[in-house]
Parts: structure tokens; sequence; C-alpha cells
């Protein structure tokens, strides 16, 4: 079985604590290069191996200790009704709160004392503003946006690729729909593309999906029947097409190329 790894994320709050630089929405918050997103990574295999260190002063919910050499932080791992819908798995459960620098000197500066102060109200401790907020599930709504075109954009070029290279259809299966691609040359000798969509009905995530050839704009596609391909789609499939020039064709076969030996 294949172990899944879980992220554990930086609020906004946590990445101004470190003093970090946001970085673009194709790198997630959680592979950010910092020791104590770093360390934090852990939390989760070690909660589940009884090895993670609980923060007790914290009583309002489950908090666990995060140390490096010279920083702390605070992880948790959020109830399911604090969940966000549509998310896969366990992404955007698990999330650092809120880090500090370590004082060894003062247990009045000390990191987790100085915290459980500001979570304290009388004899209640309320940790409720150490939780993700509006920004930080916008900034992981995003990240995953921007997840996904990639990952579309790189099964595209390995669809056109392998129907370029055979000749014949090259088809993508999921649960719930299919991708397909044909590049096809005529009695001309002219090729030309065509990208097919079976059980997908929002007709954005098909021109996302037409987006991701590169050296095709928007506007060189046509739909299928057409005097170009001649294509007839089947029931529940949309289909585009667009002449499928040389030089496109070798740029999609150096991005494949490139995609697999990454891979």
């Amino acid at each position: 079985m294949t172990q899944v790894t879980v992220g554990v994320r930086p609020t906004k709050r946590c990445v101004a604590d470190l003093g970090l630089s946001l970085p673009d929405l194709g790198h997630p918050l959680d592979e950010m290069d910092d020791s104590i997103v770093v360390t934090a990574q852990s939390i989760p295999a070690l909660r589940n191996a009884g090895g993670a260190q609980r923060i007790l002063s914290l009583n309002d919910r489950v908090w666990f200790k995060v140390k490096t050499r010279d920083r702390r932080a605070i992880v948790t791992r959020l109830q399911d009704d604090d969940l966000q819908d549509g998310l896969p798995g366990e992404v955007g459960a698990w999330w650092i709160g809120a880090a500090g620098h370590r004082q060894a000197d003062s247990p009045q500066r000390d990191f987790y004392e100085a915290i459980r102060r500001e979570c304290a109200k009388g004899k209640t401790v309320s940790t409720a503003h150490l939780l993700p907020a509006e920004w930080d599930w916008k900034r992981l709504s995003a990240e995953q946006a921007v997840a996904w075109r990639r990952e579309m954009k790189r099964l595209v070029i390995r669809l056109i690729a392998m129907s370029l290279t055979s000749g014949k259809l090259a088809v993508a299966e999921f649960q719930n729909h299919r991708i397909k691609a044909l590049v096809r040359v005529d009695d001309a000798h002219e090729a030309y593309l065509a990208i097919i969509a079976e059980g997908i009905p929002d007709p954005k995530i098909f021109a996302l999906l037409l987006d991701c050839v590169p050296g095709v704009t928007k506007d060189d596609w046509q739909p299928e029947p057409s005097e170009l391909a001649a294509l007839e789609p089947a029931p529940g499939e949309i289909v585009w097409s667009t002449l499928f020039p040389s030089e496109v064709a070798g740029t999609i076969l150096e991005l494949d190329a490139g995609h697999r030996a990454r891979s």
C-alpha cells in the first residue's frame, strides 16, 4: 500500500511569525524550506505512533510541540467540522498555528508560556484565532488549482505525444470521465489534433484542457463535426480540433520527454 504524505501547512500568522516571504502559488506552503515547516511535517506520523508531545496548557483542542535548535511552534489537526469541503484526504487537515524563538533564560519568555498567556481568557483557553482563516483557505484553494492545471497539462501533453508517435487514439481513464487525444494526417498530408472529453459537462474545464496545448490559441480550435476533421462525436463526447503544425508537434514531444525524464 502506498503511504500518503500528509502536508502540515503554516498559517498566515505562522508565516509572519517566522519572517518568511510567501512563495508563488506553484510552491505549496507545506514545502517551504524552513526548519520549523520541515520539522512539522513529521508530527502526523509521530502522533499516530504516540510520540508527539502534546501541549497540555492549550486544552480547548489538541496541540503538539514542534522544536528545532532555536525555534518553537505549535501544530494541530483540525476537527472534522473545521475541515473545508471538497478537499481530498487529509489535505488542509494539519496546520502550524504559531511559531517563535526559543527563550531558555526565562520561563516567562518561553514560547509555549507566551502562547498560553495569549490564549487565556480568565480560566478559559481559546486557540480559535490560531486556526486557519479565510486567507489560508483561499491560498490552499489557489495552490490546488495551480497544481491541477499543471497535472492536466502534463496529461494532455502525454496523450498527444502518445497519439503522435503511435498514430492511434490515446485515452486517459478516470472514475467518471475520459480524456482523449488523436493526431491524424489527411490525404493532403495536413495534420490535425483532436481533444475529446467524455463525461465532463463543465465547458470551463474543457476550455482549460484545450488551453494546455502549447502553441495553439483559443481561436485555433473549432468544435466537431467540422470541415477540418469531420469527426462525429459519440454520445456524451465533446470534440474540438485544430490544425497541428510540425513545430507544435516538436514542442509537444520535447515537453513530454522532459516530463518523463523528471518523473
